[in-house]
């Protein structure tokens, strides 16, 4: 998921024409902006992909830690994953994260000797075996993490960028209205007009 390029389908999409309007009379003031720009400049279309990268970071390292340690307890792997994608974690919460991490780190330390022992017991043959269940239970988790991370954060970027595009719309249609403007038309349809309504629209949606 590239957050990097979040909004700017849906800048280009609404860019496709008018974007404020009010009484078309003879002799009336018309003008234009560039509604990607003012979408892009927003502070709050980079604190939404700053919020989105935040998210994506955190998903992408539990999973990166379950699947380098997937002879972890399952149940452990599912509460490490609640932990970390947290969005505000308790200090007793980040105990619980280095106290699961900790335990998974010693899983594998533990199955690598099991796996290289000469004569394993019948205890350490069990263990092998809990560990076998453990790594098919925790690669079940995986799969199912990867699926829901993709569906999650396609919706919180869709959402983002319908909220960030009303936004937009609103501070251009203000700006219009205050400057007495009955009509604003995307740039990419109206490639030359003397008024230019970005910079007002991009401080009109920073609130400067």
């Amino acid at each position: 998921m590239n957050v990097e390029r979040l909004g700017w389908i849906a800048a280009a999409a609404l860019a496709g024409g008018i974007v404020a309007m009010g009484f078309k009379a003879p002799g009336d003031k018309t003008g234009t902006v560039d509604v990607a720009k003012v979408f892009k400049d927003s502070d709050m279309a980079k604190k939404q992909t700053d919020t989105l990268r935040a998210q994506v970071v955190a998903r992408r390292s539990v999973m990166e830690f379950v699947g380098a340690n997937r002879n972890m307890k399952p149940e452990d792997a599912g509460k490490l994953h609640d932990l970390v994608i947290k969005e505000a974690p308790t200090a007793a919460d980040k105990v619980e994260i280095e106290r699961i991490k900790g335990d998974a780190t010693a899983a594998e330390t533990k199955a690598r000797e099991l796996q290289t022992k000469d004569k394993p017991t019948a205890a350490d043959l069990t263990q092998l075996d809990d560990f076998t269940k453990h790594k098919d239970a925790t690669g079940q988790l995986l799969d199912k993490w990867q699926k829901d991370f993709q569906e999650e954060i396609q919706t919180k970027e869709a959402k983002m960028n319908d909220d960030t595009l009303d936004k937009v719309r609103q501070a251009i249609q203000q700006v219009g209205r205050d400057q007495g403007y009955s009509i604003v038309f995307s740039n990419n349809i109206a490639p030359y007009c003397p008024n230019d309504l970005t910079t007002e629209a991009s401080n009109k949606m920073n609130k400067k």
